[in-house]
């Protein structure tokens, strides 16, 4: 599919200017609401349960924290020991949302009237298409996770390009050796990392896309992912300042790239840290170290890109464009805060910007309601607490506190880890009479109150499984208790009012627009295009011209409302039954009852139901017979 031919738009060097500037006073601004990111990383090491360990026994090897410090850490993890409450509840709800919206094939389907039936299935293959192309499935689940454990999500819908080699032409042209390359375009859906998503917190995020001044993303790129990122721009006909940009100083700009916020430490193994560590291509093209003072480990050449959507009035940035003092959304993309390569203007479906937040749970107190993860937190600290004092009292009745004398037994052989070591014990050569009790006296524990504790932890984890409506069967687990099959269905058709809440906010805060926008974006941007359907196997020619005739009349479906809810399939399958019974519907309708009967199906999902039609049977004509002449002729 081919891009419509634009003029591109430069501006001049005081527009760029503006537009860095600008820039610069939305990060930061973002830079002053760090604490709903300290927020994700307090939620993120809940999830993963992590806690360091940085007390060592004797030996070096570390050891829980707050206990008898000759326990080595395997015996007993800070992480073993916390009940997994946060990660179960949010990939539960994760589960139950991922099945919702992420089930159908295909992803998004359209639903028409019957004379519309041909240029449905055209759309349908088409986003298909493009669903295929731009892993939908993939960020709309990294989509709906984020939106479960932050309470806030971001995803971008943008029509971009991907190149595609076909073998066409040597098939063609039998002599040549080369494959021919075509930029394919497409409606890209790219889940944005919430920690470097730049926002206008004014606004709930529910409302960003329709109200919200501006929305960005941050992300940190080596050369060579920048310079295909251009190239790209470049083909498009929407990029500009390519040398300027790749020819800016990494080094310049150290203090700039502070902006990106790195993902908290949660594992002991694999340390967090910015994606900005690469190869040296100073180095690895002139052959020597580079002269630059700064620490070599930094010198990679990778660069900071700023994707920024936002509502201006042209002229207040001072540029020449059509209708410049009304509201519009450009977008700009900035290379290290200093080159502006990007400057486009968006027309979008019902003036939004083309970036989608969602926020599953809405109680109207902004960014104050907790999410599921966060409200879960609680429940999993006390649990763990709990747990602790278990398994402390656990520990000390296998090895509980003594008192010994050091002159008589060494320390190094008291607090042996070796649960079978033998301690020795120096005699005093000058007295005459020795005790044994006289060097090591154990004191008594009292276990009394500990054996509860357990107990009172699973406790508290069945707390949090009530704070969000997330029961032991919605989790796949067993649950006791003699039931009927309709009581078991009521039971857990109740228990799915409350998950649906936040699907429901979700529907109309992300995946209705989305929807929108798909479509819009083949309305302005589409082509012809032959395609092969996914699920038949065959080819459909997609004619552009007569989709925009009717695209707007279609109404795509997803998992929350699916075809079967906005076609009324199943009120139709009843018609047809009444139908087949009433003599009288028959003689009114009998004739439409073909056309119905497809009609339902296409909606239900079928393809190819025209190769199971009956073939038309010719008409017999009667034979003619010889006339008999008259008697006496």
């Amino acid at each position: 599919m081919a891009l419509p031919t634009t003029s591109l738009v430069i501006p001049s060097a005081k527009t760029q200017q503006a537009i860095l500037d600008y820039s610069a006073r939305v990060l930061s601004e973002h830079a002053s609401f760090a604490s709903y990111l300290n927020k994700m990383d307090a939620i993120d090491i809940a999830y993963a349960r992590y806690k360091a360990s940085t007390k060592t026994d004797l030996s070096g090897i570390p050891v829980v924290p707050g206990v008898d410090s000759v326990v080595p850490a395997g015996v007993m993890n800070v992480s073993a020991s916390s009940p997994p409450v946060v990660i179960s509840q949010v990939d539960s709800m994760v589960a139950y949302l991922a099945e919702v919206f992420l089930s159908g094939s295909p992803l998004f389907p359209v639903v028409s009237n019957p004379s519309t039936v041909r240029q449905a299935e055209q759309l349908e293959v088409l986003i298909d298409d493009h669903a295929t192309l731009g892993g939908y499935a993939r960020q709309l689940l990294l989509f709906l996770r984020d939106g479960v454990k932050y309470n806030f999500s971001a995803i971008e819908c943008d029509w971009t390009s991907i190149d595609q080699y076909s073998p066409a032409d040597e098939l063609l042209n039998p002599g040549t050796t080369r494959t021919s390359k075509k930029a394919n375009f497409f409606s890209k859906i790219e889940r944005w990392d919430p920690y470097n998503t730049v926002w206008d917190f004014n606004v709930t995020p529910g409302d960003v896309a329709a109200k919200g001044d501006y929305a960005g993303h941050l992300e940190i790129l080596t050369r060579t992912k920048l310079k295909r990122k251009l190239q790209r721009l470049s083909d498009n006909k929407e990029g500009f300042n390519v040398k300027e940009a790749t020819a800016t100083n990494p080094y310049a700009t150290a203090e700039q790239l502070g902006y990106y916020r790195m993902h908290p430490q949660v594992s002991d193994y694999v340390s967090s840290r910015k994606p900005i560590s690469g190869m040296n291509w100073d180095t690895y093209l002139t052959g020597r170290a580079s002269e630059n003072t700064a620490d070599l480990s930094t010198a990679t050449n990778n660069y900071e890109v700023f994707t920024l959507y936002a509502r201006i009035v042209p002229a207040d940035f001072g540029m020449s464009v059509p209708s410049p003092r009304t509201v519009q959304i450009w977008k700009f993309v900035i290379v290290n805060s200093t080159v502006v390569v990007q400057a486009k203007r968006i027309i979008s479906a019902y003036d939004l910007l083309p970036v989608l937040f969602g926020q599953p749970l809405e109680d109207g107190l902004g960014y104050q309601t907790q999410s599921i993860a966060e409200a879960s937190i609680p429940f999993q600290q006390s649990a763990t607490t709990l747990f602790d004092i278990y398994l402390n009292a656990a520990r000390r009745a296998v090895a509980d506190r003594a008192l010994y004398n050091p002159l008589l037994i060494s320390p190094s052989d008291a607090n042996s880890p070796v649960p079978s070591a033998k301690i020795p014990v120096k005699v005093k050569s000058l007295d005459g009479q020795f005790n044994l009790k006289e060097a090591y006296h154990q004191i008594p524990f009292d276990s009394h109150g500990m054996d509860n504790a357990l107990q009172a932890g699973m406790q508290m984890v069945g707390f949090g499984k009530e704070m969000s409506g997330l029961n032991a069967p919605q989790q796949g687990q067993f649950q006791r208790g003699n039931k009927s099959v309709k009581e078991w269905v009521d039971t857990m058709g109740g228990s799915e009012g409350r998950l649906r809440l936040p699907a429901l906010s979700l529907e109309y805060q992300v995946f209705y627009p989305l929807r929108e926008l798909l479509k819009l974006n083949i309305l302005q941007y589409g082509d012809d295009a032959i395609l092969v359907s996914q699920r038949t196997g065959k080819e459909v020619r997609v004619d552009i011209a007569e989709l925009r005739r009717t695209v707007l009349s279609f109404r795509l479906a997803d998992g929350y409302s699916p075809k079967s809810k906005l076609a009324s399939t199943d009120a139709i399958a009843q018609g047809i039954q009444m139908l087949s019974q009433s003599p009288i519907l028959q003689q009114a309708y009998g004739t439409s009852l073909p056309a119905m009967f497809a009609h339902l199906m296409q909606l239900m999902g079928v393809r190819g139901l025209e190769e199971y039609s009956p073939l038309p049977q010719p008409v017999s004509q009667p034979v003619s017979q010889p006339a008999i002449p008259p008697i006496g002729a």
